[in-house]
């Protein structure tokens, strides 16, 4: 009994920590810091993209990530082709490319969209596993 209490009530602060540290954004999209990302990650999340080039991709990326270049001339149909009703987490090296493909994503239609503020930069920064 004191096992599911205590999971209960962990639950319910990793909820509003992880709440806290989000900020949603005018568009529907909400940021999403490095630990915040690394406790979603930790439990269910949804589909990790990678918007950088694929040699950035290769030189290290979040464990789990799909890579999708933003630079790439079809990445708007590559977005075309992923499941609108999916969650994604979307990052890129410092958060430019992330932002703008976030925004990019809601205006296409999808529902839940999270942007890793800082980029894999402020990941590393933390000091958060990387893979090659």
């Amino acid at each position: 009994m004191k096992k599911i209490q205590f999971s209960v009530i962990f639950s319910f602060f990793l909820f509003i920590s992880f709440n806290s540290a989000c900020q949603k954004k005018e568009n529907g999209i909400i940021l999403i810091s490095a630990d915040s990302l690394k406790v979603m990650l930790n439990s269910e999340h949804g589909i990790l993209l990678d918007v950088r080039t694929p040699e950035e991709f290769a030189e290290g990326h979040l464990p789990g990530a799909i890579n999708i270049d933003y630079k790439n001339e079809g990445f708007s149909n590559a977005l075309d082709k992923l499941d609108k009703t999916k969650q994604y987490e979307v990052y890129c090296r410092s958060g430019h490319r992330s932002g703008e493909s976030t925004e990019m994503m809601t205006k296409k239609g999808f529902k839940k969209v999270y942007d890793l503020e800082g980029g894999i930069l402020k990941w590393q920064e933390k000091g958060f596993e990387t893979v090659k």
